[in-house]
């Protein structure tokens, strides 16, 4: 290195002439690869953004208008994202109220696959509390069990659930604790009362 910077002019121009004829196509590949990487990050931002911009524009006008079609254009195009996953919720909901009950139990089974992580996740315990509900009005109390042993995290509502499933099968210890531990969980006074209600109808059954 120091003898490039103490070489006179013309040396160093030669210098510099020879080490281009030697790596030039080394050096306008990586030059390009560089631009290449630049415009296609700068790219990939803007269309993301531009998609999140119109998928939360679709659903907006989604649930304003309460209008299927617009849903099912968004589950078609977006199906990935976290807006189709709004969307089957409330399809779901849709569906349970017309007594369609296996579309929305495949509806949030779909919302909980694609929220399957290891930390807790909203959207999933949102759609696995719908589901569990679907299975306590159907009286299948052996599926709620099932669905929630294997939910890493319980809430309130999922452990109140867990309750009523135990209740449902005769399970009046089980049933007592899920009620307690529900108890301790929220700080929602309206479900605290109705927690505290089934405990006290417990009482007069026959204790495991």
């Amino acid at each position: 290195m120091a003898n490039f910077f103490s070489s006179s002019e013309e040396e160093q121009q030669e210098i510099l002439l020879t080490f281009w004829q030697r790596f030039k196509y080394l050096i306008i590949f990586v030059f390009l690869s560089i631009i290449l990487l630049i415009v296609g990050r700068d790219y990939l931002s803007t269309s993301s953004n531009e998609r999140d911009f119109i998928t939360a524009s679709m659903y907006q006008n989604y649930i304003e208008s309460n209008d299927q079609k617009v849903g099912e254009q968004i589950l078609s195009t977006y199906p990935n994202t976290m807006y189709s996953d709004f969307v089957r919720l409330n399809e779901a909901k849709r569906n349970f109220e017309n007594n369609n009950s296996d579309q929305a139990i495949s509806l949030l089974k779909t919302v909980i696959d694609n929220n399957s992580e290891d930390s807790f996740n909203p959207l999933q315990a949102a759609a696995k509390t719908r589901l569990v509900k679907i299975y306590l009005e159907k009286k299948d109390y052996d599926q709620v069990l099932t669905e929630l042993e294997n939910t890493e995290e319980l809430t309130a509502t999922m452990l109140e659930q867990k309750g009523d499933a135990e209740n449902g099968l005769g399970q009046f210890l089980s049933a007592r604790t899920s009620y307690m531990l529900a108890l301790q969980s929220t700080t929602n006074q309206a479900s605290r009362a109705l927690i505290n209600m089934k405990i006290s109808d417990l009482k007069d059954e026959e204790i495991e």
